[in-house]
């Protein structure tokens, strides 16, 4: 009987202990908290080390211990240039989790990983096992040109980036030379985009900057093509009239059809300047716009 009862306070302190040494849910965000100030301080190996305490939780959540891979991951990667860690982090992230909200970024990083340990078939493997695969022709009768991995690429895909060019540039790939040439740099453009995005220059402020103003630019011509020019009218009268009062100054008196197509153009140019500026001015009012020209050195 004696014996019984040392056995079973024996198991109530082994299992008081155990408690005792797990990491309870408010343990953990302290630890995440203060292992995200270290990396502030840019002590990444303290930071590691004060996530590597919430792992000591054996009843962890997978999840959560999935969520903690990756973050020691993610320093390994882009504050210590560990590469090997950082693989070795990512693939337990993504084996714990593979449908975290992080995925993508850590499937990107593992590749990015061994790709700067010099490992290209790893990468590749890698890559290949995580290309979204679109395997199914994008119409009917298309046919694969070149693939990247997994990922065909289709003459279609081909065709509508060679609409995107003018004219001319047109004209020049519709011999099979020409074209052949065209999804050589396609390709081309296609690999050191994927590369850049894996090592994530994405996140590169210069290049969000860039995106941004470049955003703004389509985003304006979108808008200014479909609301401000259909106010532009026009008349053929009111072009002989722009015409005539110009005659001598813009035209040097040269009879009006010798410069018919000069005058259209500078017609069209200054309406579309007028209902520019016009639109301009009712948003302006709208948003209540002012100026603080005193304040400009």
């Amino acid at each position: 009987m004696y014996k019984k009862f040392i056995i079973l306070l024996l198991l109530v302190i082994f299992s008081f202990l155990s408690c005792m040494e797990s990491t309870s849910p408010v343990d953990i965000e302290l630890h995440k908290k203060l292992a995200g100030e270290l990396r502030d301080n840019k002590l990444f190996i303290a930071a590691i080390d004060e996530y590597k305490k919430i792992l000591g939780d054996n009843s962890l959540e997978f999840k959560t211990r999935a969520n903690i891979n990756y973050l020691i991951g993610k320093l390994y990667f882009e504050d210590l240039k560990d590469y090997e860690n950082a693989a070795a982090y990512y693939v337990r992230a993504r084996s714990l989790d593979p449908d975290a909200s992080y995925s993508s970024t850590a499937n990107k990083n593992l590749v990015a990983s061994f790709e700067k340990m010099g490992r290209m078939l790893d990468a590749k493997r890698q890559l290949n096992q995580l290309t979204d695969i679109d395997a199914k022709p994008k119409k009917t009768g298309d046919v694969e040109v070149a693939r990247v991995g997994n990922s065909p690429i289709w003459l279609s895909e081909i065709e509508q980036e060679i609409q995107k060019l003018s004219p001319e540039l047109q004209k020049q790939l519709i011999h099979k030379e020409a074209k052949l040439n065209f999804i050589h740099n396609y390709v081309g453009m296609e690999l050191m985009y994927r590369a850049a995005v894996r090592e994530n220059y994405i996140e590169d402020e210069a290049v969000k900057i860039k995106l941004r103003d470049l955003e703004k630019q389509i985003l304006v011509d979108k808008y200014v093509a479909e609301k401000v020019i259909p106010n532009v009218k026009i008349d053929s009268m009111d072009v002989i009239n722009f015409y005539s009062s110009r005659k001598s100054t813009a035209y040097k008196d040269a009879p009006y059809d010798s410069v018919k197509t000069q005058v259209f153009m500078d017609y069209q140019r200054e309406k579309m300047e007028t209902a520019y500026s016009e639109y301009l001015q009712s948003l302006a009012e709208v948003e209540k716009v002012k100026f603080f020209d005193d304040n400009v050195k």
